[in-house]
């Protein structure tokens, strides 16, 4: 006659069995295909990955021991209780094995659907080489931002601090480093450009993440917000609660809701292809943003033209190179954040 619990045992020890072995193979699989992506992206990210991986060796080393010991053990007890334990005692800790077991696979069984799912797009080979510190550009990478600032000196042999600068948040799952190149520009015009690293490369699980590259630099005068996709939502949503941002930029993007600010200079830039944010959605959301914004729509630019990290399903097929488009989007977010501060002989002295 079998054991009572027995078949809650064995159940479970096949469940954690293969999801333990997801939780190895999901870590395996996101080192394989994205490590530099998520080795430089936030840090919550490696830690979930290295966590999961851990866990998902003791399941499948618990599993496997449950299925070859458990029922000598419900028998025949363990070296500090040798006593055969009764019938009742089995029960009880089946029950408890099933309360406890439940939970627990819930929980892993969501971290490994959050972490294959959020898979970070790896940045590109150009947009990693825009990385370095060169050509008057010094790149400096913390932990939960990188930043680009340009190293201009002026004929006494000073460094001209900027004092206008453009903090950015990446759209959704795409490695933080994708938009190096294409904001490098604005640095070597004399602009300082910050590119947050959020949390699984999902810019709404820290809305207020921007607050810190605030801090940092109190010697900025002039703020603006921007993002792509879904970071725009985010960083319009930042905007519009912080009166330091004197500007929002928007690649690819809308707010979530209306703006209370209408003091904020807005530009907004997407690409007349965009399967995923199309020219519909942009107009159709025009009454969220002040009536003064500036709309550019680049003609055949994609979603990915707004960054350098491959091509995303369903995004559509462009018609226009991409660094004709990026050269676009570069030249009308210069002439913005030129705009944010006053012309030189308006300033007091």
């Amino acid at each position: 006659m079998a054991q009572p619990g027995v078949a809650s045992r064995v159940t479970l020890a096949i469940l954690w069995l293969l999801l333990g072995a997801a939780m190895v193979a999901v870590p395996v699989w996101l080192g394989w295909t994205s490590w530099q992506a998520i080795l430089n992206g936030h840090p919550a990210m490696m830690v979930a990955v290295i966590i999961c991986g851990l866990l998902g060796f003791v399941a499948v080393a618990w599993s496997i021991a449950t299925l070859v010991l458990g029922g000598r053990q419900d028998r025949f007890g363990d070296p500090r209780h040798p006593a055969r334990r009764s019938e009742s005692q089995i029960r009880r800790r089946a029950v408890l094995r099933v309360v406890l077991a439940i939970p627990a696979l819930i929980v892993c069984g969501v971290l490994v659907g959050v972490l294959a799912w959020t898979r970070p797009y790896p940045a590109t080979a150009s947009a990693t080489s825009a990385m370095r510190s060169q050509n008057n550009v010094v790149v400096t990478d913390k932990l939960g931002w990188y930043e680009m600032q340009p190293a201009r000196k002026s004929q006494e042999g000073k460094v001209s601090k900027p004092t206008t600068a453009l903090v950015f948040v990446p759209g959704a799952r795409i490695d933080p480093r994708a938009y190096a190149a294409l904001l490098r520009p604005l640095v070597q015009s004399g602009y300082l450009v910050a590119v947050l690293k959020s949390p699984f490369g999902l810019a709404t699980t820290r809305p207020a993440q921007a607050e810190n590259v605030l801090r940092v630099h109190p010697e900025i005068k002039y703020w603006a917000a921007g993002g792509h996709s879904l970071g725009g939502v985010a960083a319009a949503s930042f905007a519009d609660a912080h009166p330091q941002i004197n500007a929002l930029i928007l690649y690819a993007s809308y707010p979530e809701k209306k703006l209370i600010r209408t003091d904020l200079k807005v530009l907004s830039v997407s690409g007349s292809a965009d399967g995923l944010v199309t020219s519909g959605e942009i107009e159709a959301t025009k009454g969220d943003l002040p009536a003064s914004t500036t709309y550019v729509i680049i003609p055949g630019a994609v979603h990915s033209d707004f960054g350098d990290y491959g091509r995303q399903p369903g995004e559509g097929t462009p018609t226009i190179d991409h660094a004709i488009a990026q050269s676009h989007t570069q030249q009308v977010t210069t002439d913005l954040l030129a705009s944010l501060a006053p012309p030189a002989s308006t300033v007091k002295k």
